[in-house]
């Protein structure tokens, strides 16, 4: 008997921890098996993997770059003649595209993973002309692009108008099924988190600032790790706040943090669409984030599960609100629970590989 399904191959540079290798490995994992067969190709190593991939064909090429594996994608695409590939993270994105020319029944789709003029701003992404060349063809060569956030396609459009008809917006869903078993661990102190990179882009200085005049007795959990880290730490210690801030660089148990704190802080510049902070709302506990770029805005609703802010002043005033009023966690919860929920996503996605299939 003929097989049906819609054969996708999903590619991904590594399983490292990650929200594109996260999100993408999600969906391959959680597409309706009657309808599609879901393959996943990782360049990196196994040995690397984040990420549980069970109940799923996986291919690792244990390449350490993206350019290294451009040989093995090419023989896969020969050898597991997937009907749609689909990618994330742009630089992949741009070598797999232009394989289209060869391979020209199979359709490609891009997951856009970030903003390009916040990217642009603080990291080093100057591209070489080649580079910028094979980045410009690849738009033009992919069937279909979705976007995490309303911001990064009104952006791109902005870029590359010819793009439009080609975009899809699917935010994230929340990829995990959160249990109401742990107990809430009460404290004198108001607990404060953070959870992403330990990057400028992120803003933990502006949290830091405000929370240096804020007269509450709080902890404050960093989790997280990056390059900036010893610039954050600085911060910290120049404002004097070395008693109340808890340093944790990774942990399997962020859900439990998340449960155990009064607020998640967000101080990022732009955000592609910002898991950590889904996840929060979606064990109860409330946000408060800067109006940033990206797809913060698509998840807080002001005053239902927390507040967005637009200055340190501000962020001062919604902390010492919530300390005072706290929101309800079934509400926060509520809040989210249906908007972004797996199988929603998991639809959406599927209604974007069915029409590619049937134009």
């Amino acid at each position: 008997m003929m097989d049906k399904t819609i054969k996708i191959l999903f590619i991904l540079p590594s399983l490292k921890a990650g929200g594109a290798e996260r999100v993408v490995s999600f969906i391959a994992q959680n597409l309706d098996k009657s309808k599609f067969t879901p393959i996943l190709l990782i360049v990196g190593f196994e040995k690397d993997a984040a990420f549980s991939v069970e109940h799923i064909e996986t291919h690792f090429l244990n390449k350490n770059r993206v350019l290294d594996g451009i040989t093995g994608i090419f023989s896969k695409l020969k050898q597991l003649k997937p009907q749609i590939v689909m990618t994330s993270i742009a630089h992949l994105t741009a070598v797999t595209a232009v394989q289209s020319l060869f391979y020209r029944k199979i359709k490609f789709v891009a997951r856009e993973a970030n903003i390009k003029k916040i990217t642009k701003q603080y990291h080093n992404t100057n591209l070489l002309p080649f580079g910028k060349t094979l980045n410009s063809l690849s738009y033009k060569l992919l069937d279909a692009i979705i976007c995490q956030s309303k911001d990064m396609a009104d952006e791109l459009i902005e870029l590359r108008p010819k793009t439009a008809k080609k975009i899809t917006i699917i935010n994230n869903p929340i990829t995990k099924e959160y249990s109401s078993e742990i107990e809430i661990q009460y404290n004198s102190k108001t607990q404060y988190i953070t959870v992403g990179r330990l990057h400028n882009e992120k803003g933990h200085c502006r949290i830091l600032e405000a929370l240096s005049s804020l007269d509450l007795a709080f902890n404050y959990t960093i989790i997280g790790s990056g390059p900036h880290e010893q610039l954050i730490k600085n911060k910290v210690n120049e404002l004097g706040l070395n008693d109340k801030v808890t340093w944790i660089d990774f942990t399997n148990d962020v859900e439990r943090y998340l449960k155990n704190s009064n607020v998640f802080i967000q101080g990022s510049y732009a955000e592609g669409f910002p898991n950590a902070l889904l996840e929060s709302c979606a064990v109860g506990t409330p946000v408060v984030a800067y109006n940033c770029l990206g797809g913060t805005s698509e998840i807080v609703t002001h005053g239902v599960n927390g507040f967005l802010v637009d200055s340190e002043i501000e962020l001062k005033e919604a902390l010492i609100k919530l300390h005072s009023v706290p929101l309800e966690r079934k509400q926060v919860i509520a809040s989210v629970a249906k908007k972004f929920s797996k199988t929603r996503i998991i639809e959406q996605y599927q209604d974007v590989f069915t029409n590619l299939m049937n134009h």
